[in-house]
């Protein structure tokens, strides 16, 4: 008997900069997108206060990516690189995207403080906009129907700002090559950094640990739901 095929998800992923996406779960979403998934990429700032790169180049690397990836992409202005803050205004602005795109899947970065501040600011926005996206009665939202994720993945754009405790590992081995070229998009941030040598390296780490060639890491939000532990993945124990 054959197995009932897996439905596409919808994935809502919300970076600070442009190349956070990509960078950090780039080889998530094209496997995800390979498998006929919609990949939405919600970028939050144009990299303005980048040591390297202008908004407009910036720009047009994560719209060269986004091709590579098969996604859709969208800019929102929540105050300018480096100048995000904690508000319910932007929470409402998030909250507003996710009732549009209905995610199945919301990725947002890590919280933790040992990365750019702006990482850890969109991490906790975006964890208020899940709450605030299923609420029916909020005023400013009225006029988009309610929507409740069905999961918040966060992921860690540096080694140093990966939280403590369980995480998901996805097997990108199958899009390992893509997804360098899915990194090579961002030119202008490979000037003066070994970005692409510094997040192959971790892959390969986190895949052997794992008995593959190469894999990311995500962080869930919240504790998951199964009804036999039968579904229950392998875990990562070889070592």
């Amino acid at each position: 008997m054959s197995r009932k095929p897996e439905p596409a998800l919808r994935i809502l992923a919300v970076g600070a900069h442009p190349d956070d996406l990509e960078f950090a779960c780039g080889g998530i979403l094209l496997s995800e997108a390979a498998r006929g998934g919609e990949i939405y990429l919600l970028v939050c700032s144009r990299g303005e206060s980048g040591s390297n790169g202008t908004a407009e180049e910036r720009e047009a690397e994560a719209r060269a990516a986004a091709g590579i990836l098969g996604a859709q992409i969208e800019f929102i202005d929540l105050g300018g690189d480096s100048h995000f803050e904690v508000s319910n205004e932007n929470a409402l602005a998030l909250a507003r995207q996710v009732r549009k795109t209905k995610p199945h899947i919301l990725f947002s970065s890590v919280t933790s403080p040992d990365q750019h501040p702006d990482h850890a600011v969109i991490g906790s926005l975006c964890r208020d906009a899940a709450r605030l996206a299923r609420y029916g009665g909020i005023p400013e939202m009225r006029d988009l129907a309610p929507h409740a994720i069905e999961h918040h993945f966060q992921y860690a754009v540096t080694p140093a700002a990966e939280p403590p405790g369980l995480s998901v590992r996805v097997d990108i081995s199958a899009h390992f090559d893509a997804w360098v070229r899915v990194m090579e998009c961002h030119r202008t941030q490979l000037r003066t950094r070994s970005y692409i040598e510094l997040q192959t390296a971790r892959a390969r780490l986190l895949g052997a640990e794992a008995g593959v060639a190469s894999a990311q890491a995500l962080f869930p939000r919240d504790h998951l739901l199964i009804d036999s532990l039968g579904e229950w993945p392998p875990s990562i124990r070889l070592f």
